[in-house]
């Protein structure tokens, strides 16, 4: 994903800087500033994405975690005072991982988010702080990064909810709680940026029309 934004990027750069805009320091941090907000926020989505996997666990333990039917399970005496302890409590920890990263990267996403945010808007007023191909190909590398995986996670997601409530029973059926909270973590995303990617491109045509007229 990583990839094809920076290529998306990429061909929005070396379009737009033909048409001249400076390069300059400023130029150089806006770039770092919203490659940043980018990773801070595709991070925060997915810890995002975990809590919803994790909060899927809590409804019912098999919605986001493999757990095969053990038919005789073999009891581990506890230490402390013979108390029995199953396999099943490997998934309960598991779930309580996933919600602690969950946290952990939704906050440090944020986090990183925001704060580059703000050194965008800081270094917009500088020359060259706030050129096209850096402000449109921001927008062009989101749509493209939670695009894929928007779209990926939600068509893995639906095949898989379908084979768990509809097919067969659940223990031969694939967990769907990752990719359906990665799905309602990275589709609206993905909407967001695609309407702000078609206004965009509307913008130019509606300058150009005056210009056109008064020639």
């Amino acid at each position: 994903m990583a990839v094809l934004g920076l290529i998306a990027w990429a061909i929005v750069g070396f379009t737009r800087r033909g048409g001249g805009d400076p390069f300059t320091l400023a130029s150089a941090t806006a770039l770092y500033a919203r490659v940043l907000v980018i990773v801070g926020v595709v991070m925060a989505l997915t810890g995002a994405g975990t809590i919803l996997k994790a909060g899927f666990g809590f409804i019912n333990i098999a919605y986001s975690y493999y757990a095969p039917q053990v038919y005789t399970p073999a009891p581990v005496p506890d230490n402390s005072g013979g108390a029995i302890q199953y396999s099943f409590n490997n998934m309960d920890q598991q779930r309580g991982q996933d919600l602690v990263l969950g946290i952990t990267l939704l906050v440090i996403g944020v986090l990183i988010a925001v704060g580059h945010f703000y050194l965008a808007r800081a270094v917009a007023h500088m020359a060259g702080g706030s050129p096209g191909w850096v402000t449109r190909g921001a927008v062009l590398a989101f749509t493209v990064v939670t695009a894929i995986a928007g779209i990926s996670s939600a068509a893995i997601g639906l095949n898989q909810v379908l084979g768990y409530f509809i097919i067969g029973p659940p223990q031969s059926q694939e967990p769907w709680g990752e990719s359906v909270g990665m799905a309602i973590a990275f589709v609206p995303a993905w909407i967001y940026a695609m309407t702000r990617l078609v206004r965009d491109l509307r913008r130019p045509t509606v300058a150009a029309t005056p210009i056109q007229g008064s020639a």
